[in-house]
């Protein structure tokens, strides 16, 4: 699997996405246009709604997660970047700690999983994350979400968790992440689904910001919703694309080594490989740099847009943007808790 432009346009066909940044997006969220939009997701399924729901004063939360697999990679720093900017534009963000995602699905040891929940609640908030204006919460301990969870265990099916594989399910498989679909797994996708759906259950707009591979899960959550007799139109999602991995992988994850860089690397280790990217790719999608840079808070449209063009014409800025990423990269990671 390649999460190239092809891909992201099968995504959108496939399953009526609508891009944003191409005349499709007609509405801006919270002060942030549809180009500045753009720079950071790609996709979106019933966004507009929600946008209209903030624009009007009323109830709405946008929420994200990230599993507890290990350090953060770069994927994972960006896509917490993106929910922090989320905040400074006054939005009400969640973000999720998969801190039972990981104990179920993956077999990771209770006391292991807690540990390294203390760390990302640390590094989130050095990040700039303000839980004064924000959740930044666990999975374990919030008895209310797990009855919301075994509530809607009633409305949905083996079938529809089947379903719902992400898209890298094949390419975890060939590198011995997991070999099928077992019952903790289910177990961890149905707690994804109720931290979505028990907003939901408060009167809530909610927006789930998730990487587009995980497009399916946002899907399962409205499936089940919608048969318990819940407003389901009120659950939306929002894509992020994925940042191409090193070594030929399709993207940087935990899960895969090799695939990328992450906070428990040297700072020398980081800058020699993301100095020594060839950066490549023909198309803007294939540059993990380009791509990388499009997620920084302070990056709108126009500068993505002036970026990726002295990426094509080689002007020397693109080289200046990329040793100063390469710089805030290595002084974000070295925020990790050691």
């Amino acid at each position: 699997m390649k999460f190239d432009t092809a891909y992201y346009e099968n995504v959108v066909v496939q399953h009526c996405y609508e891009r944003l940044g191409l005349g499709a997006i007609d509405f801006g969220l919270a002060g942030m246009s549809p180009d500045d939009l753009r720079t950071k997701w790609m996709c979106h399924t019933g966004a507009r709604g929600f946008a209209e729901a903030v624009a009007a004063g009323q109830a709405a939360t946008i929420t994200t997660g990230v599993g507890l697999g290990g350090p953060p990679h770069a994927g994972t720093l960006f896509q917490l970047l993106r929910a922090i900017k989320l905040q400074q534009q006054g939005l009400d963000v969640q973000i999720v700690l998969g801190d039972l995602d990981s104990y179920n699905a993956r077999r990771t040891p209770l006391e292991k999983v807690r540990r390294t929940a203390e760390q990302y609640e640390e590094f989130i908030r050095l990040l700039g994350f303000d839980e004064c204006l924000g959740v930044l919460r666990r999975q374990e301990g919030r008895t209310d979400v797990l009855a919301t969870a075994f509530l809607l265990s009633r409305h949905l099916e083996d079938e529809d968790f089947q379903w719902a594989e992400e898209d890298l399910s094949g390419l975890y498989r060939n590198h011995g992440v997991f070999d099928h679909l077992n019952y903790g797994m289910k177990q961890a996708t149905l707690l994804m689904a109720a931290d979505f759906v028990h907003l939901l259950s408060e009167g809530r707009h909610v927006l789930v910001s998730l990487g587009v591979d995980e497009h399916k899960y946002v899907a399962l959550a409205r499936r089940g919703a919608e048969r318990w007799g819940l407003p389901a139109d009120r659950l939306s999602g929002i894509y992020t694309k994925m940042i191409p991995g090193l070594s030929g992988l399709p993207k940087m994850s935990k899960s895969i080594p090799g695939s990328g860089i992450d906070a428990s690397m040297p700072a020398d280790d980081i800058r020699a490989l993301l100095t020594t990217d060839t950066d490549s790719a023909h198309e803007d999608d294939g540059s993990a740099l380009l791509q990388m840079y499009a997620c920084l808070p302070d990056v709108d449209g126009l500068a993505y847009d002036r970026a990726a063009t002295a990426r094509r014409s080689g002007d020397p800025e693109w080289n200046e943007l990329r040793e100063s990423l390469v710089d805030r990269v290595i002084a974000m990671f070295s925020l990790w808790p050691k």
